[in-house]
């Protein structure tokens, strides 16, 4: 009687073990062969890169021209799509809460990782967004509207020093990278200024081209072939000097300032999305800016290519995440609940 107990516990045992071992084999032979045969296949449907910024900035140029590109070496349309707002934080949370199927991207500057020291953004930047590749980086230009009262940064600076607060310049929203590094500026040089939101630098612009904002700091890329390409230029946040305006100093040149600031635009995806899928997209991006004619293209932006893997790439993020956090420390930006 005994032995028949043992006998049936056993048998009920090793039930359930078959059980289990049959769970894992459908497992592995139905899902991980589509999930393969998906990134196989893909894409098969048009693509979607969101720009968290309006029309008109640097982000949406470059987004732009990357994303002809793709759609020829794909063979499917690569659509853009501007969601401006809350210094990229609304068009980034779009990605972030995306299917991560490799249909949806985020084409960003620097500014995620601003952002994500500055606010308490509706994602997990670390976490929620997995880093596809590196297209680019630049520095950074400080430009004043037409008839401000100095014309020099060192004159902008006693300027602002005698009129404290009464200098307003434009950013994208709390956490943006103009407006945390207009804030280490302002620190650094004992200043004071008024920041004034947009929904996308393009706007800022416009206003400073007609005269209804004093500053901005932004990158060539965003004002090449527009009016404000020829405001004036106080000085570049790089180490050395644009050789296409050799004239304009650095601020460390012009100032004595230890600031040297540089900007990146790269392509993020939803976190999970399959590697195959960013790996495939990691190599056309990067095929793709080191082309002579789209050099030539980042060049006429004030921008050069940098590719990179998605190792340094993500690496990069989370270097910068920790540097601005430190830097908005520093500069006096407190978030609720940073």
């Amino acid at each position: 009687m005994i032995n028949r107990r043992v006998a049936g516990r056993t048998g009920k045992s090793m039930h359930r073990v078959l059980l289990v071992l049959a769970a894992i084999i459908s497992y592995l032979f139905f899902v991980l062969p589509v999930n393969a045969s998906a990134a196989g296949s893909w894409p098969d449907r048009p693509i979607r890169i969101v720009v968290p910024f309006a029309a008109g900035g640097s982000n949406d140029v470059i987004a732009r021209r990357l994303a002809h590109e793709l759609s020829v070496a794909l063979g499917q349309s690569v659509l853009v799509e501007n969601k401006g707002g809350a210094a990229g934080v609304v068009g980034s949370a779009v990605v972030a809460h995306s299917a991560p199927d490799g249909y949806t991207y985020l084409f960003v500057s620097a500014t995620l990782a601003t952002s994500a020291a500055t606010q308490n953004p509706p994602y997990d930047t670390l976490k929620d967004f997995d880093a596809v590749a590196r297209v680019a980086d630049a520095p950074f230009v400080m430009l004043t509207r037409n008839g401000f009262p100095a014309k020099t940064l060192p004159d902008f600076i006693k300027y602002a020093k005698a009129h404290p607060g009464k200098i307003n310049y434009g950013t994208t929203g709390i956490g943006d990278s103009g407006h945390l590094l207009t804030e280490l500026f302002s620190s650094l040089a004992g200043i004071k200024m008024q920041p004034v939101g947009y929904k996308g630098i393009g706007p800022a612009q416009i206003d400073l081209v007609a005269g209804r904002l004093d500053f901005i700091i932004t990158t060539l890329a965003s004002i090449t072939g527009t009016p404000a390409a020829t405001l004036p230029k106080l000085a570049f946040t790089g180490r050395a000097r644009e050789p296409e305006f050799a004239s304009v100093p650095t601020v460390r040149e012009a100032t004595g300032l230890d600031y040297e600031e540089t900007v990146w635009w790269g392509l993020f995806a939803p976190s999970g999305t399959p590697d195959p899928i960013l790996d495939k997209m990691n190599k056309e991006v990067s095929r793709i800016v080191a082309l002579p004619e789209f050099k030539k293209f980042l060049s006429a932006l004030g921008a050069k290519s940098s590719p990179a893997s998605r190792t340094e790439f993500m690496a990069q993020l989370k270097q910068d995440v920790k540097i601005f956090t430190q830097t908005a420390q520093r500069s006096g930006i407190n978030i609720a609940g940073k």
